[in-house]
């Protein structure tokens, strides 16, 4: 039945684009195409496609306001100096300065301001339960105490975000003072259109030019942000990178003032332009529709009843994606028949216990998992404890996967792209983001994304012509909630400035993305009630009889008034897509654990989550439009706790150095997890030539290592007999470095298993090696690729690294007839498949199937596509359970555990039907092509358009 249903969807949709004008009135009176596409295909081909981003409209500039205020009045508020406050007052009256400007001051000052900083879900539990029970609550993240505003001071936190954000008349006056020194925001300002893109700084003269003039002015905003700062570590960095900026240190080699100004001058154009183009996206497009509505009643009304029919009965969609959200943890803490509570306190008291002789540290914070020990001895049940998450395990599991997939290596900025775009990694439109760190070898470049690069992921995207559901659902409505990739929504919240500021005050984004949710759900009613309106008076209109001239016009001019009363309203009336980002569980599960007090406790991050959620479903409701909201969400991994710690590069280079007689040429791209972000000159990075290796960690859960010694030269990436002939720069004459074998040496039992190239891959076909060692002895083993066909053996022995034929502990045992299916695919996959057969060989799907049983999801075929994005790095080093690589905290991800693996992915709301073909194990990025395809009616296909991952609407049974 899916089929049909999709395919007479197709039909129905394209035969209504190519009916006459006056076939209208039938299409309205299809209930499948009007009351649900006909006023979206309206507004993408008749409305969204004749956009011009003109910026030549006549536009009222006392429209503008700031704060309540007059743009004139607001600026004389900003603490800005004389000079600069009487230059900007001079140029108000300049449209081409002044509009650009409050738009952009509106995005920042309306939108993140007038909440009060209060912990909105602490307010909440004090509502449920007494001060005695909180007092049980307690940890370091959550006091009774008002006194615990920056609650991470107490414990060991990343010092990067200790002070927080704070968006208040300082922050406005430095944005002023910038905008104002980069009046020439760019060439669009002399355009009649805005451009499509933003045009990123490089090293053309006038923008180098342009960096000398701002850079003065950004050293002068750090100095005095600095100077206002509590003594500390952020204090220091902050005026340490000011000291860059003083004239005896401008010519600096990677000189952080320099640094932290391109990335200023980018990150201030490219807001002001995209804040300009939403202003006159929302200003055209209110024209454009009023002007067809306008016209269409004159010809046909009945195209203007069927257009306000299908808004009435319209789609809407809600897309969360949550940092480090893992389904089986979820469904233990809801389920407490699962074994999934009992199985992890176990494996934390025996990882505890344990004392390896390879660990070079602990982390420095000690887990409190107080509660998951009572999890796992007793029942709990409390009416206030994951309220959501209960209702959704009970009335949607088999629209929850059992079993969720994280593209490998399970990192938040390899993933949370494909989840919120559904694209791939590699390819044609592909994300071309490998890790959170890699070396551009065209460019000899090298990227890691905590720190200033991180402005660099739009640009890469954007290179890369990535669709992002923005950019698909232009023609509709559409609200970005603290997501990046934002560049064609409608309405933003931006991601950094929520990072920025949401650690120390807490709830920061979720308050004011629910704020604009609660606005426009109370529009929304004013505007169903209108709609309804329009259509009973058009009907009205056109029953009146002709010759009563004087009631059909005085009704008529009612009606256009009506009409473009609606127009001016609609833009703030729900969207049909929001995107919400919430990054908490993972951001402080890295530095707390994944099991402790703070994140599973009823005060935990968790527990939080699942009150956030429960207020944007009530927002949906009050709009009255719940019933056609389809809300999906997925985790971009999970997290695993970690005990002990063991750098690699330490572990294997310097007693190399030692036995080699010369020194290495090292050179490290990234922080370890818990340390502060990095600094990059986007216009003057460093090259990684004549180095002997790159490294670079990220989560604690993978290591890389970027080699050079490919016999086809510095730009490929070299295979595994190459790195066994390695050849560094201090090397005397023909002599090489097994670096393999060493690497293996020197990590012993800290490494799961590391990961090579056995020959140069591509998305079609791929050669990779697995090596580890087990109970002291070497392991080798391989996967090969071809087409969707896959082969996983053993080299010396019978495979075991990826435990391909143990049944995960954290999981129901399978049922009698999943056992036997298991047993089938083990058979088939493993031991019937012939090397030199590829048609023997089990297919993705099956791979899927087989290893959804076992500890490590979709592990075969994942890994298999690491390196189709050629900038992965050589050698992917992945640690062994319970242990951490480069990490100074407690909770892990970017590993190939079961725990990091799992992502969260599941949909639930009313379109949701009583026949849903259960979820088995689906990967995160079916996420947005299952919204896009339910938003729309068009089929979703796997590398077309972009898609590189399925639609998973078909198995929802929509009603």
């Amino acid at each position: 039945m899916g089929w049909f249903r999709s395919n007479r969807l197709n039909l129905a949709v394209c035969a209504a684009l190519v009916l006459p004008t006056t076939s209208h009135a039938e299409v309205g009176q299809t209930p499948l195409i009007g009351g649900l596409f006909n006023s979206s295909e309206v507004l993408k081909n008749q409305i969204a496609d004749s956009l011009s981003y003109s910026t030549r409209f006549a536009r009222d500039m006392t429209l503008f306001t700031v704060g309540g205020l007059t743009l004139e009045a607001y600026l004389l508020t900003l603490p800005l100096d004389a000079k600069t406050k009487a230059k900007v007052m001079a140029q108000l009256a300049n449209p081409n300065y002044a509009i650009p400007l409050g738009y952009f001051l509106y995005q920042f000052y309306d939108r993140y301001t007038g909440i009060g900083n209060e912990d909105t879900f602490k307010q909440y539990l004090k509502t449920v339960y007494d001060d005695e029970v909180l007092t049980g609550f307690e940890h370091s993240l959550f006091t009774l105490s008002e006194q615990s505003a920056q609650p991470e001071k107490e414990h060991h936190k990343d010092q990067a975000h200790r002070e927080g954000l704070k968006v208040d008349r300082h922050f406005m006056a430095s944005m002023v003072t910038v905008y104002d020194a980069l009046v020439q925001v760019g060439e669009w300002q002399d355009l009649d259109r805005l451009p499509d893109t933003y045009t990123y700084l490089s090293n053309r003269s006038e923008d180098l030019a342009l960096v000398a003039k701002i850079q003065p002015i950004v050293v002068g905003i750090l100095n005095q942000v600095g100077q206002g700062m509590d003594e500390g570590d952020m204090k220091n960095a902050i005026l340490a990178i000011a000291q860059d900026g003083l004239p005896q240190y401008v010519d600096k080699t990677n000189n952080k003032a320099q640094a932290i100004t391109i990335s200023l001058i980018d990150f201030v154009r490219l807001n002001v332009l995209k804040a300009y183009r939403q202003f006159v996206f929302q200003d055209e497009r209110q024209h454009k529709l009023n002007d067809w509505l306008q016209t269409n009643f004159d010809d046909n009304p009945e195209s203007v009843i069927a257009f306000l029919e299908s808004q009435q009965n319209r789609r809407f969609a809600v897309q969360i994606t949550v940092d480090g959200l893992q389904q089986g943890l979820m469904e233990g803490l809801v389920d407490p028949e699962k074994p999934f509570i009992k199985h992890a306190y176990q494996q934390h008291l025996t990882l505890t216990a344990e004392q390896p002789a390879f660990a070079q540290a602990t982390p420095d914070h000690v887990q409190s998992v107080r509660f998951l020990e009572i999890l796992s001895e007793q029942t709990y049940k409390d009416p206030h404890y994951l309220p959501f998450f209960k209702r959704l395990y009970r009335d949607h599991s088999d629209s929850i996967a059992q079993v969720g997939i994280s593209s490998t290596p399970t990192i938040s900025v390899r993933n949370l792209p494909i989840i919120k775009t559904g694209a791939k990694v590699s390819g044609k439109e592909g994300t071309g983001i490998p890790n959170f760190h890699f070396v551009d070898r065209e460019q000899d470049r090298a990227y890691y994304f905590f720190g200033n690069d991180a402005l660099q992921l739009d640009r890469l995207m954007q290179v890369n012509k990535v669709q992002t559901m923005f950019d698909r659902l232009v023609h509709l409505k559409t609200l970005n909630c603290n997501a990046q990739y934002d560049w064609n929504a409608h309405t933003s919240y931006d991601g950094l400035v929520n990072l920025g500021a949401g650690e120390a005050l807490r709830d920061f984004g979720e308050k004011r993305c629910l704020r604009e949710l609660d606005e426009r759900s109370v529009v929304e009613v004013e505007l169903t009630k209108k709609r309804q309106s329009l259509i009973d008076n058009i009907r009205g209109y056109q029953d009146i009889p002709v010759w009563d001239f004087y009631t059909r016009l005085t009704r008529k001019w009612k009606i256009e008034q009506d009409l473009e009363s609606y127009t001016k309203l609609d833009a703030k009336g729900m969207p049909d897509f929001t995107l919400i980002y919430n990054p908490w569980p993972d951001h402080f599960a890295h530095f707390v654990g994944p099991f402790s007090d703070e994140i599973i406790m009823p005060s935990g991050e968790l527990n939080r989550l699942d009150y956030w959620i429960t207020s944007v479903e009530q927002a949906y409701k009050r709009a009255g439009v719940y019933q056609n909201t389809l809300f999906g969400m997925a985790g971009d991994h999970g997290l695993a706790p970690v005990y002990h710690a063991l750098n690699p590069e330490k572990a294997i280079f310097p007693p190399l150095e030692k036995q080699l007689g010369y020194p290495l040429i090292i050179r490290k791209i990234s922080s370890d997890e818990g340390e502060g972000p990095k600094i990059t000159n986007a216009l003057s990075y460093p090259s990684n030539k004549n180095i002997d290796v790159v490294v670079a960690s990220t989560a604690g859960g993978n290591f890389m290592m970027d080699m050079f010694n490919s016999q086809q030269g510095w730009h490929v990436q070299p295979v595994y007999h190459e790195l066994t002939q390695w050849a560094p720069v201090n090397a005397p004459q023909g002599e090489t470095v097994d670096i393999i074998q060493r690497s293996l040496d020197y990590l012993g039992a800290s490494l799961d298993y590391l990961v090579v190239r056995e020959s140069q891959c591509s998305e079609q076909s791929c050669h990779i090696r697995l090596v580890s060692t087990r109970e002291g002895q070497r392991v080798d083993e391989e996967i090969i690729r071809k087409g969707d066909r896959f082969f996983y053996r053993g080299l010396n022995d019978k495979p075991r690294l990826l435990q391909t034929q143990i049944l995960n502990p954290y999981l129901p045992a399978p049922t009698d007839a999943a056992l036997s299916r298991f047993g089938q695919l083990v058979d088939k996959c493993l031991y019937q498949a012939e090397v030199n057969n590829p048609n023997s060989w089990c297919n993705a799907e099956e791979w899927k199937s087989l290893t959804r049983f076992t500890p490590r999801p979709d592990s075969v075929v994942e890994l298999a596509q690491l390196y189709a994005e050629d900038r992965a790095g050589t050698i992917n080093l992945f640690p062994a359970e319970g242990v951490g690589y480069n990490t100074k905290v407690p909770g892990r991800h970017a590993g190939e555990s079961y725990l990091e693996k799992d992502a969260f992915i599941g949909f639930w709301g009313e379109p949701i039907g009583k026949n849903v073909t259960p979820l088995e194990s689906e990967a995160n990025g079916s996420l947005a092509p299952t919204l896009y395809q339910y938003l729309t009616g068009e089929e979703v296909v796997v590398n077309e358009n972009g898609w590189g991952y399925p639609s998973l609407l078909n198995k929802l049974d929509i009603q």
